[in-house]
């Protein structure tokens, strides 16, 4: 099946090193207590419109007020061989998450 892609992935390079030692995972600790919200993309490589919205969070330098908040690109591997041509065969590499 063909898609007609409007936008460009992101590129996440920079967010591979982390800051949890887990790659693409980081960790916005405010240094007072309250809630630890996790916001994660890509769980499929090829649904790449979360990769933005992290991408413009890291860009905007956010950082919580209270609590903390972890930002996580998850399915990067599928996520880096992502193709115009064929964009299914970058949902995932070895098992769909949804099946």
């Amino acid at each position: 099946m063909k898609y007609r892609i409007e936008i460009q992935p992101p590129d996440i390079s920079a967010y591979r090193g982390g800051n949890t030692g887990i790659e693409y995972v980081h960790a916005l600790d405010s240094g007072k207590p309250g809630p630890n919200v996790m916001v994660q993309a890509l769980t499929h490589g090829n649904e790449f419109s979360g990769a933005i919205a992290l991408d413009y969070l890291f860009r905007e330098k956010i950082k919580p007020m209270r609590g903390k908040l972890t930002l996580a690109f998850a399915n990067f591997a599928a996520f880096a061989r992502f193709d115009f041509a064929d964009p299914d065969r970058s949902r995932y590499i070895d098992e769909d998450y949804n099946r």
